[in-house]
């Protein structure tokens, strides 16, 4: 099949790009790279010009011709209604429609945040969550003196006129899922694809001291508030034990050699599931703190997971790392069921196929 995969999120595209190209399909990818993240594409729809009307000149030749060459795919599938860098709505609506008129089938993945996600947990329907991402998002855009885009009364009625549009709808994790589960006809979650064939395993050794990293990037919705207060409290109490990172606004090769001598990754604290990073970490043999909640593992099908479950609350991060301080003779041993559980679930070849399953399923 020919396919056409559009937008990033955290190279969630570029794995399924991988699986699909060795399993025998024609595929090409279009993004700006997830902006700082900087992935490979195909078609690239950044640009580079630092002047604001030589910028505008260049989004328009990539949404009035370059996008042209797309036409006649089997598939074609989005991430988010709002594909980075064309923020404006009009030049949304007009690149994704052109896309959907000229092809033969469209689909829709729910990675990140956006309109309905948004609007569903800011709702109410939020009472339903132990805990939540929504009120660190909102600071950390205040904080910032901005309005999140997806906010806006018009971007959440085109998601909504999107998801009439498109075949099929792929949430990533459980916080996508619940929203768009409304549309249950058209919607089937299906895990993160990984490819392993790019991360190098190695057994996780524990030199002088424990190393742990947290990475800094959307301060309140990832909760590093509390890792901040979890790591004064562990400093304290083990100076000659423990190594404790915060670091941010890294690319992602940046982040791999960062953490290539860590032994420990904290993720989200305030999500119900793991995140590209999360599963990037376990893949390279990580101890890995963050979402392991039972609802997003019943979703994807989960039949073990060693992810160490954190939540919102400073003593419960600090006792799980001093837990994992206590067994560090263990380590080396649990960073293969690290790894083992990203080839058990996340392979991107055998995720891969699961697309293709449900997109031959919805045409």
């Amino acid at each position: 099949m020919k396919i056409a995969l559009i937008g990033e999120y955290s190279g969630f595209h570029t794995n399924l790009r991988d699986g699909l190209n060795e399993l025998g399909h024609n595929v090409v990818s279009i993004s700006d790279g997830d902006g700082f993240k900087n992935f490979e594409r195909d078609i690239n729809l950044k640009s580079n010009n630092k002047n604001k009307y030589l910028r505008v000149l260049d989004y328009i030749k990539k949404v009035g011709f370059d996008i042209n060459y797309i036409k006649d795919y089997d598939i074609i599938q989005f991430i988010n209604p709002i594909i980075p860098p064309f923020l404006n709505l009009n030049i949304n609506k007009y690149f994704i429609n052109k896309l959907i008129n000229n092809n033969k089938s469209s689909f829709l993945v729910c990675a990140g945040d956006d309109a309905l996600v948004w609007d569903y947990w800011e709702s109410g329907n939020n009472e339903n969550l132990r805990y939540s991402w929504i009120k660190g998002t909102i600071k950390d855009y205040i904080a910032e003196n901005a309005l999140p885009y997806w906010e806006n009364e018009n971007i959440l009625l085109w998601n909504k006129e999107l998801i009439k549009e498109v075949n099929g709808i792929i949430p990533i994790m459980y916080e996508y899922f619940r929203p768009y589960s409304q549309f249950i006809d058209k919607v089937r979650a299906i895990p993160i694809p990984i490819n392993l064939d790019k991360i190098k395993f190695s057994e996780n050794k524990v030199k002088n001291k424990l190393i742990i990293f947290h990475g800094l990037n959307r301060y309140f919705a990832k909760g590093t508030n509390y890792v901040e207060k979890a790591f004064d409290i562990l400093k304290s109490k083990y100076p000659n034990d423990l190594e404790l990172i915060i670091a941010g606004k890294l690319t992602y090769n940046e982040y791999t050699n960062i953490i290539k001598d860590t032994n420990v990754i904290i993720d989200q604290v305030l999500s119900y599931s793991m995140g590209m990073n999360g599963l990037n970490s376990l893949a390279m043999g990580k101890i890995l703190l963050g979402g392991n909640e039972k609802e997003n593992n019943d979703l994807l099908g989960y039949e073990f997971n060693p992810v160490i479950n954190i939540t919102p609350d400073v003593k419960t991060i600090v006792t799980s790392i001093e837990r994992v301080l206590d067994e560090k003779h263990l380590i080396a041993e649990k960073s293969y069921e690290s790894r083992q559980f990203v080839e058990t679930y996340h392979n991107h070849v055998d995720v891969s196929q699961k697309y293709i399953d449900f997109w031959l399923k919805k045409l």
